[in-house]
């Protein structure tokens, strides 16, 4: 076996009880420090339980979607447009590009879009879909326009997204109220 001599017993003790008084440290801090939320709990979010959207990384990742389709607007880059819309919104309207400027908000002025509130609607197999109530807003003089909702759904595994308007009705059924 191995001998060790009185003072290397000496050093052995106090550097366990060096590593003692750090563990000890380690668990009190863990034990005192406030708990973060369980990421896993938005996956249990359903379509008939709708939530508001404050994970702010979501919010932001959602309002530049809408902000890219007000970009493109104002641009009127209207292929641009139409490859964000809804393909089963087109469908349903017979929007292609000839006709894509009637449903467009008719202005002559650069608009954005301020959004309000944002319910996470669903999410399943990394995609995520998102009702927003809000107003669209002159971009030149930030008068209020008009109210618009959209749904917005977020592909994660393709790094995708798109829109299309929605009434209030629907949005108000999707948010609970």
């Amino acid at each position: 076996m191995f001998y060790i001599s009185d003072s290397q017993k000496k050093v052995l003790t106090v550097w366990a009880l060096i590593g003692l008084i750090i563990f000890l440290l380690v668990v009190l801090i863990a034990i005192v420090s406030p708990k973060q939320k369980n990421i896993k709990e938005e996956e249990k979010i359903t379509a008939n339980n709708s939530n508001l959207v404050i994970n702010r990384s979501r919010y932001y990742t959602v309002k530049n979607a809408i902000t890219k389709y007000y970009s493109y607007v104002n641009m009127e880059d209207y292929n641009s447009v139409l490859n964000i819309l809804d393909k089963k919104y087109k469908e349903e309207n017979n929007i292609e590009i000839n006709n894509i400027k009637d449903f467009l908000t008719d202005t002559k002025l650069d608009i954005s879009y301020q959004s309000k509130v944002m319910c996470l609607k669903d999410m399943k197999d990394g995609i995520y879909t998102f009702v927003i109530e809000g107003e669209e807003i002159s971009a030149n003089t930030g008068v209020s326009i008009k109210e618009k909702y959209y749904e917005i759904t977020l592909d994660g595994n393709k790094t995708i997204f798109w829109l299309k308007p929605i009434d209030k009705a629907f949005y108000k059924e999707v948010c609970n109220g």
